[in-house]
């Protein structure tokens, strides 16, 4: 299995969990279909689907992820983890902007691979 597909199927189970732990979020209409894209983006692209029509996709949708990246960037950096249980709206911001810089780096590095080879899956 090439380095590609493992990376694919890594990222697939990486953006269905943040998926699913979106159930509890105040606003899961939101980020659900957020993390769910690049989820499916990782499975076409693991099962060698549309990848010529994703190529051009691929970097208008990553820099959509990285422009929601900056203007979630908390006003004040705490961290990402719960301290003492509590969360504040800083460690929520800071998760939300974390989140979609790696969607974002993720749809960027299958962008590099799709436009390196022209047969992705051997």
């Amino acid at each position: 299995m090439s380095p590609l597909r493992i990376f694919c199927l890594i990222m697939t189970v990486a953006f269905l969990y943040a998926t699913v732990v979106q159930y509890n979020d105040p606003d899961p209409y939101y980020w659900m279909p957020i993390y769910l894209v690049p989820a499916a983006i990782s499975l076409l692209i693991y099962f060698g689907r549309g990848t010529n029509a994703l190529k051009g996709i691929l970097l208008v949708l990553a820099l959509v992820y990285f422009a929601g990246s900056f203007f979630m960037w908390p006003a004040h950096w705490e961290g990402v983890a719960l301290q003492h249980g509590m969360k504040t709206i800083n460690i929520e911001e800071g998760r939300e902007s974390l989140g979609l810089a790696i969607a974002g780096f993720t749809l960027v590095i299958y962008f590099l691979s799709l436009s390196r080879t022209k047969r992705i899956i051997t």
